[in-house]
């Protein structure tokens, strides 16, 4: 669980991230367009020279994105897989408690409690 918020907590800063840098690459792309207007090649280089720059950084930034969310899913995913286990070990009405409780320690963010419910099927 510690491992998915980390994950998860990278994803909002990346993302953040990302949504500043593309409101200065339309900032640039109006500056250019400004600059073009007005004739003035020198200004209307330099601008899109930068957004050149901003957009390479900004396809990295995308594919730290993207490899951040592939490892939050594979996380994700063995999080469940250790919930659907610990479920298997009981029948019917046992095993619903048991993904309902470990769901809600989950949520609440209670990873002693998901320990202990995994491993006696109650969260008390």
């Amino acid at each position: 669980l510690q491992t998915v918020d980390d994950f998860n907590a990278a994803r909002l800063q990346l993302t953040a991230d990302m949504a500043d840098s593309s409101n200065t690459a339309k900032t640039l792309v109006i500056k250019a367009e400004d600059a073009r207007l007005l004739g003035n090649i020198k200004a209307m280089r330099a601008a899109y020279g930068q957004l050149y720059t901003l957009n390479g950084s900004l396809l990295g930034e995308y594919n730290k994105r993207a490899n951040n969310h592939k490892h939050l899913l594979e996380a994700l995913k063995e999080v469940n897989q250790m919930i659907q286990k610990a479920a298997r070990l009981r029948v019917g009405t046992a095993k619903t408690r048991v993904i309902a409780a470990c769901r809600a320690a989950i949520k609440a963010n209670n990873i002693h409690a998901l320990f202990k419910i995994m491993k006696s099927g109650s969260p008390a």
